[in-house]
């Protein structure tokens, strides 16, 4: 058991990091294109290497005998390839018709590597480890730039903003105009997880009792789980009142309580992985939170629910 000290430092770490972190990725957001598909591109190559680099996981091979290395360049390609076609498309139709069509593309490209270059045990669990990470890590991330530039008519519906009556109706409209109807619900969507993550960890560490999964997550607590679905709930009412977003609050809890629940799933997926192939952390790129997907776990599947939502919204506008 780690002392008092270690989770002091890691705490210390893990602050460090949001606080440098945090800034650049809401910057991104508010600037839109070229940084956050930069920023998404890099994200997806160095999570793409991550998983690659976990495999073979000795809990499904039943060994950890050598195998033939899973080509990073062809994953890392695959998934840059949506993260574009997330910022290039100009429907969420054409994103769609993008994406299959890249996924098509890189399926076959990577069975062609399978047959030519695969000489482990195991192809088929191989071919499955091969393929999803592009798709899951690379697609979620293409949902970010998507959602970037998602055209909608923000503030036409009605609903709740309390803004102009916080800040005045001139200095309301000009923050609802400097920026797209996309942009606004990926920062609901981001800020919404970061505080989930914040209620579960915190809340789990001060009164956290019974395991949720210790086979999978020693760590995660159903107190902790609690803890983030009411931090999910109520950053996304507070921030949706204030965005110029129009939903109602009830709309808004309903966001709150489906990132509550997919966010967790998503770092369950990861540490089952993780668990799979024996490793703690996925790499140590982050101070305090270990590599890449150990920071995006959670952050994955809320990206694809929040695409889904924000283009609903916008076509029921």
């Amino acid at each position: 058991m780690p002392s008092g000290g270690g989770n002091h430092s890691v705490l210390r770490r893990r602050v460090l990091t949001a606080l440098v972190g945090i800034p650049v990725v809401l910057a991104a957001i508010w600037f839109g294109a070229p940084w956050l598909t930069i920023l998404a591109a890099a994200a997806a190559v160095i999570g793409v290497r991550e998983a690659y680099r976990l495999y073979p996981p000795a809990g499904l091979t039943g060994d950890d005998s050598p195998t033939t290395a899973l080509p990073v360049l062809l994953g890392g390609t695959w998934a840059v390839a949506l993260v574009l076609a997330g910022e290039l498309a100009v429907h969420p139709r054409d994103f769609g018709l993008a994406a299959a069509g890249i996924c098509a593309a890189g399926g076959i490209t990577g069975g062609l590597w399978l047959v030519a270059a695969w000489h482990g045990r195991r192809p088929g669990l191989a071919a499955a480890w091969l393929l999803a990470p592009p798709v899951y890590i690379g697609g979620a991330l293409a949902g970010a730039t998507a959602l970037r530039g998602l055209v909608g008519a923000a503030g036409s519906s009605e609903g709740v903003w309390l803004l102009p009556d916080i800040a005045g109706s001139g200095f309301a409209q000009s923050a609802a105009g400097s920026t797209d109807y996309g942009a606004w619900w990926l920062l609901l969507g981001i800020l919404t997880v970061y505080a989930a993550d914040s209620g579960a960890f915190f809340v789990g560490r001060r009164i956290g009792r019974h395991p949720m999964s210790p086979g999978v997550s020693p760590g995660k607590t159903w107190e902790g789980t609690a803890g983030g679905l009411v931090g999910a709930v109520i950053a996304a009412v507070a921030l949706g009142v204030l965005f110029p977003m129009r939903l109602d609050v009830w709309q808004l809890a309903v966001i709150g309580v489906i990132l509550g629940v997919v966010s967790p799933a998503g770092d369950l997926l990861e540490s089952k992985i993780k668990r799979m192939a024996d490793v703690k952390d996925s790499g140590s790129l982050l101070p305090g939170h270990g590599g890449m997907l150990d920071r995006l776990d959670s952050l994955l599947p809320a990206l694809i629910f929040v695409y889904i939502l924000a283009v609903l919204a916008a076509a029921a506008d």
